[in-house]
């Protein structure tokens, strides 16, 4: 079944930030920016941007485990999924997607943004020619396929073989390249 986007998740927009933001010392709001997501290694936040939360200012920004961000600006739009709990909000620029755990598991919903066909589908919907961008409430129009959870589950399960055999597959081109380098570097310098 196709559902709208918004059928399936509660959308909201990154923090509303006034002009630029400068790290506050003893921060301890992570702020989540374009530059942390990827769509194959995910979300991370080692060096992100942190603010102090007093007050409570950001509470109601404050990200959960299970939401997917989704970048809005650009030419690319890579999704990933905040797996770990984590204290931070999204900036401008970012999607969360908060995803209705009876309808659609949060990596089902980032491996369908993800995947070429749909990064296809959203270029072509984005507005704008300097600066692609693609609006909320277009986000929440776009159709997304909904198969039942299992199914949902094989698809993530699959796709998670494919990204592991992929990550092999980069450990032994390393690895034959150190052995092709010490054994070539040992018989050039063997030459006395």
């Amino acid at each position: 079944m196709w559902c709208h986007l918004a059928d399936v998740a509660h959308l909201f927009t990154g923090y509303p930030f006034r002009g630029k933001v400068n790290p506050e010392e003893g921060g301890d709001v992570a702020v989540v920016q374009i530059k942390d997501i990827d769509a194959l290694t995910g979300l991370t936040v080692d060096d992100t941007l942190r603010l102090r939360g007093a007050g409570g200012k950001f509470d109601k920004y404050l990200l959960a485990a299970g939401d997917v961000l989704f970048q809005a600006r650009g030419s690319r739009h890579p999704v990933a999924v905040v797996a770990a709990p984590v204290r931070g909000i999204a900036s401008q620029g970012l999607h969360v997607l908060r995803p209705h755990a009876f309808r659609v598991r949060p990596a089902y919903l980032a491996w369908y943004l993800n995947h070429p066909n749909t990064q296809t589908r959203l270029k072509d919907s984005a507005r704008g020619s300097y600066i692609p961008f693609i609006s909320k409430g277009d986000l929440e129009e776009f159709f997304v396929p909904v198969p039942p959870l299992d199914v949902q589950d094989r698809i993530v399960a699959v796709d998670g073989l494919r990204r592991h055999a992929m990550e092999l597959e980069t450990q032994l081109q390393r690895l034959q390249q150190q052995y092709v380098d010490a054994v070539t570097w040992q018989a050039a310098a063997s030459m006395k």
